[in-house]
């Protein structure tokens, strides 16, 4: 067994001696130290040193192999459409990104959301706001077969399907910065869903999202750059994606879908969605923010083929929506 210290070697020697780990050595680092095999203060030491140079997709599809192998199988036998992960919580908005999940599951498919209630001063997370929309939380994946069989969405916490890394995730309050792990976080889809949808926080991260996970062998996902690093589109700006599909990467640009209009936003709740959804408040932003959002993903599944077909298809869904 290679020593841990040698793949800190790798990638921390001087600039002529460096060198980034293989997909290989990234799975066998983070697996060493899941299975007791190298302490805390290593695991950190290589992940920042990633971090600081940028972790590459072979680095990012390793440790997405390491942690699925830590995921329960029950949980991959699951019948999911779109797998929706929501790390990053939101600032300036409410997650629109649950209406347009809403509106999926309204018509038929089905959407498994994850992530993790971090303590965040600044930031409302996402989970959050689900009692307020009728999303139900599952524990277990027979709890998460049921919810879906009742309502074809469901909302499952890190700590149900991969609570190791919780842990793993807290570095980032420990050292101030985020590590490759925030990264990887995102890209798990523990259901083993067809599809795939993640957010970004800075542009450039979208094709390492899409090059790991063609290396993980996922066949359908994309990555942009969303509102608050949030996987929900801000209509306000024109949106880059990258993705892959049917095993093929590729990148997409959608132009910008609402001019004119304020980044911020008052109420940040569950309980507003709620008013927006049942028609009994109105906020124009949001309504582009979950129209151009659905269609994103309305296209990646092949519903619609071009992008304005899928953009009226998400409006005409939207409009619909209490009939």
């Amino acid at each position: 067994m290679t020593a841990f210290s040698e793949f800190i070697k790798h990638v921390g020697r001087g600039e002529k001696g460096r060198r980034p780990l293989t997909q290989d050595e990234a799975r066998e680092a983070l697996d060493m130290y899941l299975d007791g095999k190298a302490e805390l203060l290593q695991l950190a030491t290589l992940l920042m040193l990633q971090r600081v140079r940028c972790e590459t997709s072979e680095e990012a599809a390793g440790y997405i192999q390491s942690l699925r192998g830590r995921i329960s199988s029950e949980w991959q036998e699951l019948d999911v459409d779109v797998d929706w992960p929501c790390f990053a919580g939101k600032r300036r908005q409410p997650p629109w990104l649950l209406l347009a999940a809403k509106l999926l599951a309204k018509n038929g498919i089905r959407v498994m959301l994850s992530g993790h209630m971090a303590v965040d001063a600044i930031k409302y997370q996402v989970e959050s706001a689900c009692p307020a929309l009728n999303i139900q939380q599952a524990a277990t994946p027979d709890d998460a077969r049921r919810i879906l069989a009742e309502d074809n969405i469901c909302y499952i916490p890190l700590s149900s399907y991969c609570a190791p890394l919780i842990d793993l995730l807290a570095l980032r309050n420990l050292v101030g910065l985020r590590t490759p792990l925030n990264t990887v976080a995102r890209a798990l889809n523990p259901t083993a869903a067809t599809y795939s949808i993640h957010g970004i926080f800075h542009q450039g991260y979208e094709q390492l999202h899409a090059e790991a996970a063609q290396l993980v062998g996922d066949n359908n996902m994309v990555a942009f750059k969303g509102e608050g690093g949030e996987s929900e589109r801000s209509p306000r700006t024109a949106c880059r994606l990258s993705g892959v599909s049917q095993g093929q990467l590729y990148t997409e640009e959608w132009p910008t879908y609402l001019e004119g209009a304020s980044g911020k936003h008052g109420e940040i709740s569950g309980e507003f969605l709620q008013k927006v959804w049942l028609g009994e408040a109105d906020n124009h932003y949001g309504e582009c923010a979950v129209i151009s959002t659905l269609a994103i993903v309305l296209k990646m599944m092949g519903i619609c083929s071009e992008q304005e077909q899928a953009l009226l298809m998400a409006r005409e869904w939207w409009e619909k929506r209490l009939s």
